[in-house]
Parts: C-alpha cells; structure tokens; sequence
C-alpha cells in the first residue's frame, strides 16, 4: 500500500481581499509560512520521498517551505495538472463581495461547476489531479508522496471518490494548509482521511519534540 498527501497550499497574504486564481504576485502571509512549516514537519515524519507541485506561486512557495523542514535535498516536480480551477480565471482580481454582481456567471458555476464556456468540470479536475497520483505511484510507489495543488481541484477529487453530485464541490472545504491523507493499493484508492491545519498543528503540539523545545 502507498500513501499519497494531496495538500492544499497555504495562506495567503491577500490584503485587497481578492480573487487571485492564476494571477502572480500572490506569495504565502506570515500564517501561511507557518502553516507550512508545520506541514513540513508533519509530512518529515512521515518519509514522503517526493513532492508534486502546482506551478503557481502560492503552491511553489508552500512546497519550497516543506522541502526545507523535511530535508532540503526532497526530490520535487512541477505538475500542470495540479494547477488552481480554470474558471479562476474568469473571476482573478474581483473582491469577494463583489462577484454576484461584477462576475454573475459564478452563481451557475456554483450550481453546477463545468455548465458554462470557461469553467471546468469537476471530471476533468479531479481527472487531472488523479494522473499526478497514478504518476507518483509509477515513480515512488510504496513510499509516501505528496500533492500541493489547490481547493478546487482537491475538492474535484474528493467530491468524485465519494460519488457525490457535482456541487457537492463546494461542500468539501479543504482549508488552506490542510490535506486529505490518501491510501492505494495496486493504482486504485480504498481510504481516504481529511487532516486540517488545526489538527496537524495539534498533533505537533502534543509531540515530545514540540514540548521541549
């Protein structure tokens, strides 16, 4: 059996409160930094052997921070298939309160991610997510790996391994810094767990490391 971290990147410093999807010049905040340190030293004691990233800033620079808890010699890949939801783009610089009425097309998205030009469906998200698992299994299988990509596309996947209708997207919430711990066997999943930041930085916290230091 292979163990696979499909983890979301961590906080980001966002003070205009916007939608960023593919936009750069978006790096981790001073929470997500931390958020990453502690996935780093989570996923340490584990002994991932390598890490899939998204190329997007915010997912390089959280695999960055955990490569460097966990050994800065971890072997890393960019994986295109990781990258944020298409229709990120449609709705990048808005604030959040003003997309009902600057980006209504959002509303259908919400109903139903994939109906309209421009968005993806969740198929194809959690399909494209599901190749960089299948990819890590051929190149590090029986050893834990693990998958920086982001909420929607994480959430495509786990929304498909529980056969669940496709705007139950928005009901699984990845939070940032979090990750769903995924177990295969022979290519195929037969367990999946959601770990969030809080419970990684608890388990820190109750570690005898984390108390003497």
């Amino acid at each position: 059996m292979t163990t696979c971290y499909l983890a979301r990147h961590c906080d980001v410093e966002n003070p205009r409160g916007v939608i960023y999807g593919h936009l750069p010049g978006y790096p981790l905040s001073a929470k997500g930094q931390e958020q990453a340190l502690r996935l780093g030293e989570f996923l340490g004691r584990r002994g991932v052997v390598a890490i899939y990233t998204s190329p997007l800033e915010r997912a390089v620079q959280t695999t960055q921070i955990i490569r460097e808890r966990v050994g800065g010699d971890l072997p890393f890949f960019r994986a295109p298939g990781l990258i944020e939801a298409e229709f990120g783009r449609y709705l990048q610089g808005i604030p959040y309160a003003q997309i009902p009425w600057r980006r209504p097309r959002w509303i259908a998205h919400m109903i139903w991610p994939g109906l309209l030009p421009g968005d993806e469906s969740v198929a194809s998200m959690s399909g494209r997510v599901e190749a960089v698992v299948q990819q890590g299994l051929r190149e590090h299988g029986g050893n834990p790996f693990v998958l920086v990509s982001h909420g929607d596309p994480i959430q495509a996947y786990w929304a498909t391994a529980e056969r669940r209708p496709p705007w139950a997207l928005h009901r699984l919430q990845c939070a940032k810094g979090g990750l769903l711990e995924l177990s295969l066997r022979e290519g195929k999943l037969i367990g999946k767990s959601y770990i969030s930041p809080e419970a990684i930085a608890a388990e820190l916290a109750l570690s005898p490391v984390a108390a003497t230091a």
